[in-house]
């Protein structure tokens, strides 16, 4: 759960600190996006990894939800917030890229979990 709270704050603060305080890079075309897609395919990944109760169907339920929290309405929240941070916009084809994102690390998380 450190890991998970962890990664979530970096990635507040890094997704909600005004657009002109860090270095313009660009290095290919859909770097943004890309950099979308990781960020919230981690975040969903480790909060599909966290577990609050022993029994394996409250795990199946904990699960869906983290997935929900934090593979789908986080990444829907943290661009809305965008919208009113200095030199950062709201934009439909980030939202695309965290759901995208958040969608493949739950179903990693659910591939690795299956072989184990």
């Amino acid at each position: 759960m450190i890991l998970g709270i962890s990664w979530l704050v970096i990635l507040l603060f890094a997704m909600l600190t005004p657009g002109d305080e860090f270095p313009e890079i660009d290095v290919f075309s859909l770097q943004d996006k890309v950099i979308h897609f990781v960020c919230f395919g981690l975040l969903s990944f480790i909060w599909c990894g966290v577990k609050y109760k022993s029994s394996q169907a409250e795990n199946r339920k904990t699960l869906a939800w983290n997935y929900l929290i934090f593979g789908v309405l986080m990444g829907i929240f943290v661009e809305i917030g965008q919208r009113y941070v200095p030199y950062r916009t709201f934009d439909l084809q980030d939202i695309i890229a965290n759901e995208a994102g958040g969608l493949v690390g739950f179903l990693t998380y659910l591939n690795i979990r299956k072989r184990k």
